[in-house]
């Protein structure tokens, strides 16, 4: 994976199906805007291009090989996946970052080497995702497979592909193994209980991501361009307040 080189940041949000990192990516994109009127773009994995409707297909159950009814094949779908990343990166994540918009990734190749590596080679997985940019924060929200299940069924009326309970173990035990694999490769990760209330899982991530963006004023304090005042400015800035947090949820 290449470092990202650009003014923009990468904060990737990542968890179980059901974890709530989905609400949580957006809370984040709803404080750099509200709080301190920053650029940051929120987006998803699979996205809405060419290879990404595929996948939503495949995980809907809607997708299947040529041969039958079977389901696409995991060798097939990380294959897809790192496909639909390298298709986002190029046409929509760094344009943004070049741009200086922060982005807020709902899912990328750690969902891959999770998801994916319950079948294929994990080791594989990174190396057809070598050349997408490495994240600059992560935040996986830590969730019990059985919590996830019991919040999905009383949420939604279908259940897509990966979404029971025996799956879902398996690759939370994947998610754990590969945080620590990836951060003794030098990548900055972020368990959060995403078991707590909506608001105390907000208010830990914006404590963490303050946390994140004051070593970069601490690296880069020479420099003191724009850039460097933005950042600062982002330090006095509060969570979002409940009242704030129910007006994105009636949204």
């Amino acid at each position: 994976m290449i470092p990202n080189p650009h003014l923009g940041k990468i904060i990737v949000f990542e968890g179980l199906d059901g974890s709530g990192q989905t609400t949580q990516a957006q809370l984040l994109v709803k404080w750099f805007s509200e709080k301190r009127n920053q650029l940051a773009y929120y987006t998803k994995e699979p996205t809405d291009g060419p290879v990404g409707s595929l996948l939503k297909l495949a995980l809907a159950k809607r997708l299947s090989c040529s041969s039958g009814a079977r389901p696409l094949d995991e060798v097939t779908m990380a294959l897809f996946f790192a496909a639909d990343r390298a298709d986002h990166l190029n046409n929509d994540i760094v344009p943004k970052l070049e741009n200086s918009i922060h982005v807020i990734a709902d899912r990328y190749y750690l969902s891959s080497l999770a998801y994916q590596s319950m079948v294929a080679d994990y080791d594989w997985i990174k190396e057809i995702n070598k050349h997408a940019l490495r994240p600059d924060l992560t935040f996986f929200l830590d969730v019990p497979p059985a919590i996830c299940v019991k919040r999905m069924q009383a949420q939604r009326w279908h259940i897509e592909l990966y979404e029971d309970l025996r799956t879902l173990q398996r690759v939370h035990r994947n998610f754990l193994e590969s945080i620590q694999k990836l951060k003794i490769q030098g990548e900055r990760i972020e368990m959060i209980d995403g078991n707590q209330p909506l608001k105390d899982v907000h208010k830990e991530i914006v404590h963490k991501t303050k946390s994140f963006f004051k070593s970069l004023i601490s690296r880069d304090k020479r420099k003191r361009g724009p850039d460097v005042h933005q950042l600062e400015l982002l330090m006095n800035a509060e969570p979002l307040t409940e009242a704030e947090i129910a007006t994105h949820q009636e949204g």
